[in-house]
């Protein structure tokens, strides 16, 4: 009984090995596998369709904005001045504050000048006295004083021979020892001193009668040139205790308050001229090339955020052409000309705009909405853009400029057939699958 099970299980194996053959010579197996496959592959796909992100795209368009670049700056002053005494006081009175506008030569400030005043006038006597001294010496004394020189010299020589006869006396008196010698000496002492005084009348009888010599003129002259020059020094510093403006402009700070002490050379206000303004900006290495051009179709413009629909006429004034050695940037300057009545003031944002004329509009490059931007770092960034067979998102780097309407820029790096994802942009990873209807126009963001 065991026997025969045996063989029947035997017998079903073998039929189902020759039927497998069978199927697989017939190719019905593959069949049922590439059905299944194929079944799997679409439902998959199914599945991915669900999971895809849906965005904005647009082509890249012709730029034909008339702006090549736009690049920020900071207003300030053409001429700018921190203003200071040259000499010490304390503060007298204040004529101009903060906001004021000034013309050049305004009285601003004023120190307490009583001191200097009077240093004048002692200078101004020191003057006079040495000026008539020397005109003395130039022409002589008055007859006057001529005839008292006279009497004084008789008299000097009167007392001088008399003092001589006394010490000849007291000389013999003293050999004999019938004086004493404190006698002897004021003897002495008295013909010494008589005998100078008659040299001293009879130089200055000759001076008087003949004139001072040379050399005793050019010496007085000298004098006279010092204290002239000390002169104009008091006055210099007697003037130096008003403050004037040294050009027309507007007061931008006081720093010390009246009845202070000023010392000489301490800061005491700022002053801006603002009817020029400078406007600095960082120039790219591969921008300078397009602010240096001298294409007369090529013109400047600037617009301030208080004054965003207005565009100032500015010129090239000046430029750098050594790079800043922490950006690689070059420094270009900017002057414009402000209406009087304009709300622009120095520290204000700024931007410098290049435009150009018709005939350089062909070499303008692609746009694109400015949205699409990312990871922007100076005048680099990428976007994303769509793979046409595969319906991805890669990862495309550029370089772009600014251009005038605010919401495009100016890059490279992309065809006019490339698919830019603008909505959706900042949401999406490299090789995500994408979604989009038909890709915009330009003008639709």
């Amino acid at each position: 009984m065991k026997k025969n099970r045996r063989w029947g299980f035997w017998a079903l194996g073998i039929v189902l090995c020759l039927a497998a053959g069978l199927a697989w010579r017939t190719g019905l197996i593959n069949t049922h596998l590439v059905l299944a496959s194929t079944e799997t592959k679409n439902a998959a796909h199914q599945q991915l369709g669900e999971k895809a992100r849906t965005v904005g795209v647009v082509h890249p368009w012709a730029a034909t904005d008339g702006t090549a670049v736009t690049l920020p700056g900071r207003a300030r002053a053409n001429q700018k001045a921190t203003l200071f005494f040259r000499v010490s006081g304390p503060l007298a009175r204040i004529h101009a504050n903060p906001g004021d506008r000034v013309k050049q030569g305004d009285l601003l400030l004023e120190l307490d000048d009583r001191d200097y005043q009077r240093q004048v006038k002692v200078m101004e006597s020191k003057l006079a006295s040495a000026r008539a001294n020397l005109l003395k010496m130039k022409t002589g004394a008055r007859p006057e004083d001529v005839r008292i020189i006279e009497s004084s010299l008789t008299a000097a020589r009167a007392d001088l021979s008399l003092a001589t006869k006394e010490l000849e006396r007291y000389d013999i008196l003293y050999k004999h020892q019938a004086v004493a010698e404190q006698a002897y000496d004021r003897a002495k002492t008295s013909v010494l001193s008589l005998t100078a005084r008659v040299a001293s009348l009879e130089q200055q009888q000759v001076r008087d009668t003949s004139g001072a010599r040379k050399e005793d003129i050019t010496a007085a002259r000298a004098g006279i040139d010092e204290i002239r020059i000390r002169l104009d020094i008091a006055r210099d510093q007697l003037s130096d205790t008003r403050l004037l403006a040294p050009f027309d402009g507007v007061v931008t700070k006081k720093i010390p308050q009246a009845y202070e002490m000023v010392a000489q050379g301490q800061p005491v206000m700022t002053l801006d001229d603002i009817s020029l303004l400078d406007i600095p900006v960082a120039v790219p290495e591969n921008q300078v090339g397009l602010f240096m051009d001298r294409d007369p179709a090529i013109r400047y413009a600037a617009v301030f955020l208080t004054r965003k629909n207005r565009e100032y006429t500015a010129r090239l004034s000046e430029f750098s052409r050594r790079a800043d050695p922490a950006t690689g940037t070059y420094e270009f300057v900017f002057t414009i000309t402000p209406d009087p009545g304009d709300v622009i003031f120095p520290g204000m944002t700024a931007e410098i705009k290049l435009l150009t004329g018709p005939a350089s509009l062909q070499s303008q490059g692609l746009a694109i909405p400015l949205q699409s931007l990312l990871g922007v770092a100076g005048n680099s960034a990428h976007v994303f853009i769509v793979d046409p067979g595969t319906r991805t998102a890669l990862r495309q780097p550029i370089t772009f400029e600014a251009l005038a309407r605010s919401t495009e820029v100016m890059v490279t790096g992309l065809s006019k057939t490339d698919l830019v994802v603008t909505q959706g942009s900042a949401f999406i990873r490299q090789g995500e699958a994408l979604t989009f209807e038909n890709p915009a126009q330009k003008g639709v963001q």
